[in-house]
């Protein structure tokens, strides 16, 4: 799982700086929030194929805002950046599943996408303690990854 969790952190940083210029760095566990502390809005997207498995995405509330502002040419205070956060987060997790299947099983097995849906605070309580983990920071801010892998 090392491995895949490695792969994983390469494949977001990537895409963020990539599609929303936004650039991470690894979290020191010393800085991360603690469950009840964070004010965090969540994503989730599941994948299906062989293996088949669920991404999540943290990150804290306002940080939505400053990726839809970055990846639409916004202002990072405008109504519209406010109102489009949540859909460039799942437009995100979207891009990372997608690439991250296709570098951690190739192009030869078939996985359909799930739609990408928000998450609540008992799902972000349940991340916490999980071991499948990648914890970054871009502007000073936190985001959490979880993976999920069931194999078939």
């Amino acid at each position: 799982m090392a491995a895949i969790l490695e792969n994983a952190k390469q494949t977001i940083s990537r895409i963020l700086s990539d599609a929303a210029f936004i650039f991470t760095d690894n979290l020191d566990e010393s800085a991360r929030p603690t469950n009840e502390s964070w004010d965090a809005e969540g994503v989730s997207l599941q994948f299906f194929g062989t293996p088949a498995g669920e991404l999540h995405m943290w990150v804290s509330k306002g940080f939505a805002c400053y990726a839809a502002a970055n990846m639409l040419g916004l202002d990072d205070n405008s109504d519209e950046a406010g109102k489009k956060g949540i859909d460039a987060l799942k437009e995100l997790l979207n891009m990372i599943v997608g690439n991250f299947i296709t570098s951690v099983y190739g192009d030869t097995p078939v996985f359909d996408l799930g739609l990408p849906k928000d998450l609540d605070r008992e799902a972000m309580a349940a991340d916490f303690t999980k071991t499948n983990t990648i914890w970054l920071e871009a502007e000073g801010n936190p985001i959490l990854f979880t993976i999920d892998i069931h194999d078939k």
